[in-house]
This record gives structure tokens, sequence and C-alpha cells, in this order.
């Protein structure tokens, strides 16, 4: 069975190199390359696999008294309905124009919408919460670090977004591919987390037990220039 790391390595081969992040995304969405049945999103954005940590992602979205939470990106929006309805408002962002008119279609309501945009470079909303799920996984470093300062800009306070806490360190990957990234290792040395949300990420064998969702407030990150020293 080919792994999750050498099925995207393949993929950002046989993409790259594209324009941008629109079209690389793009292609992965029109031809479904990420190759699972339910979700263009993949594996990860079933509905089983939000089922097994949901409970957990909305009770720190109410004790962090969440009223705004920015998905970004939100994908198909398959597996996140539950956490989109804990809150007063949910915005969801993706750069594939065909997602956005997809989710506007089917999942738009008086607290749902939804706007195309790059999440490393184009005007974001404010919000209490980012949610970043099963994405700087995919970013070259140069693109998590654009990624991470476009969020400080939005004004936003909070940053829950997906880490894999027994990594040692990080292999660099060209935008596109795949790897489990540890935010606290180097090159990016985040602090320890304020909370985490386990994953029970076991579908594959136990081989990335390690995944978690954490939760750092925005103001408290190290930024690129300062990973220089």
């Amino acid at each position: 069975m080919i792994s999750l790391r050498h099925l995207a390595r393949m993929i950002a081969d046989r993409l790259h190199p594209p324009a941008d992040h629109r079209a690389l995304f793009g292609e992965i969405y029109r031809r479904n390359l990420w190759g699972d049945a339910e979700s263009v999103s993949g594996p990860g954005s079933t509905r089983a696999r939000g089922t097994d940590f949901m409970a957990e992602l909305v009770a720190l979205l109410r004790r962090l008294d969440t009223r705004t939470l920015l998905d970004a990106p939100c994908g198909d929006f398959n597996w996140i309905a539950e956490a989109a309805d804990a809150v007063e408002r949910y915005v969801g962002i993706d750069v594939v124009p065909e997602l956005i008119e997809h989710n506007l279609d089917l999942h738009r309501t008086e607290r749902r919408s939804f706007a195309r945009a790059d999440i490393s470079r184009d005007p974001l909303p404010a919000a209490d919460v980012i949610l970043c799920r099963d994405c700087l996984v995919h970013f070259s470093t140069p693109d998590v670090w654009a990624t991470l300062a476009n969020f400080r800009r939005s004004g936003s306070r909070w940053l829950l977004t997906t880490t894999f806490v027994e990594r040692d360190g990080n292999e660099e990957i060209r935008t596109g591919s795949w790897r489990p990234l540890n935010l606290q290792a180097a090159p990016f040395h985040f602090p320890p987390p304020l909370e985490l949300v386990d994953e029970r990420c076991t579908h594959t064998g136990g081989i990335y037990r390690d995944k978690r969702l954490a939760l750092w407030e925005l103001s408290s990150l190290p930024t690129a220039e300062m990973s220089q020293y």
C-alpha cells in the first residue's frame, strides 16, 4: 500500500512548477489526486476522522469563547459542520474556486460564509480562532512562514493548527508534497502549545498517532526573521 507521504511527493513532482497555489491545489482538486472517495480534501477529511476528535474540538472552541472561526483552508467542508455550528460565525477560506462554489451552493447559511483566497498572501478577515488543519504539512518552509505572517496580519488572536508532537525535526519539501510537521522543532521553534487536541490518528497503522491540533496565541509565535538567529 502506497504511503501518504510517497503519494504526496509523486503528486508534487508531477504538478510542479505551478504558477501559484491556485494552480497547484486546483489541479489536485480537479483530479482528486488525494484519492479519497468521500472527500476531495483527502482521507483526513472524512466524517469518521472528524468524529474521532470533534467533541474535544468543540469543547476547546467554547472554552475560548469563540465567536468567529476562520477555517483556513476549509477544503470541501466535509468533516467540520458540528464545529462550525458551535460558533456564532464560521468563515471558510480556500484557494480553489470550485471548492468555494461547491461550499456556497451546499453549505452557506446565515452563520456560515465562504470566500476564495490564498491563505499565504491574500488579506484575511479577523477571527477569534484560525483553524489551519492539515495544510502547513503540505507547504514548503518559506510558505509556512508566509502563511503565519499573513495570519498575524489578519488581527486574529488564536491559531489552532496541525503538529506532530513526537517528531525530532522537519523535512524540507516543495509545496504540494507532505511531511509530518513538528512546529516546536527547527526551524520554527514554537513555544509549548497552550492546548492540544488529540486527533486519535490510528487509521494509518499508528505511525501518525502523535498528530495533534495545537493552540497558540499568534502574538507569541516566532517570525521567519527570528528563526535566523
